[in-house]
């Protein structure tokens, strides 16, 4: 018997390469998959706190995501750094502290700036809706 005759290497580099093609395609499937969830995630461990009626430490910054013609009469702060997300990026280093509280009209505005600031080295203390008062206290944002 001959164990490597022209039909069985040829047979072997067939399997070979469909094997070689099956184990590119599951690390391509593994990666896209991989950046879909770092992408979509929820963010943990910043809590929704309502802002109203937390105290503040001196080191502690507040930062206001809305956009300066969303502001609302009633939920303004003096002491508070409006950096509306369109501007983040350019504007991010004015910020004082490393440790933030945010405040947006939007989950949506709420993950990009908390992804955004977390991943320069700021430590987010918690977040603010406008139009919510944070009554369930999550530590979870979901899209």
């Amino acid at each position: 018997m001959e164990y490597f005759s022209s039909q069985n290497i040829m047979e072997f580099s067939k399997e070979g390469i469909i094997i070689f093609y099956f184990i590119i395609g599951l690390i391509f499937i593994l990666l896209i998959s991989h950046f879909f969830y770092q992408r979509n995630s929820v963010i943990k461990r910043v809590p929704c706190v309502d802002v109203r009626q937390d105290q503040w430490d001196e080191k502690q910054v507040i930062v206001d995501f809305r956009d300066y013609n969303n502001l609302s009469d009633s939920f303004v702060f003096q002491d508070a750094i409006f950096i509306p997300i369109p501007y983040l990026k350019r504007y991010y280093h004015e910020i004082p502290s490393k440790y933030v509280h945010v405040i947006a009209s939007n989950k949506l505005e709420i993950n990009i700036g908390i992804r955004f600031l977390q991943k320069h080295g700021f430590h987010v203390t918690g977040y603010s809706l406008a139009e919510c008062s944070c009554h369930n206290k999550t530590t979870e944002i979901t899209m």
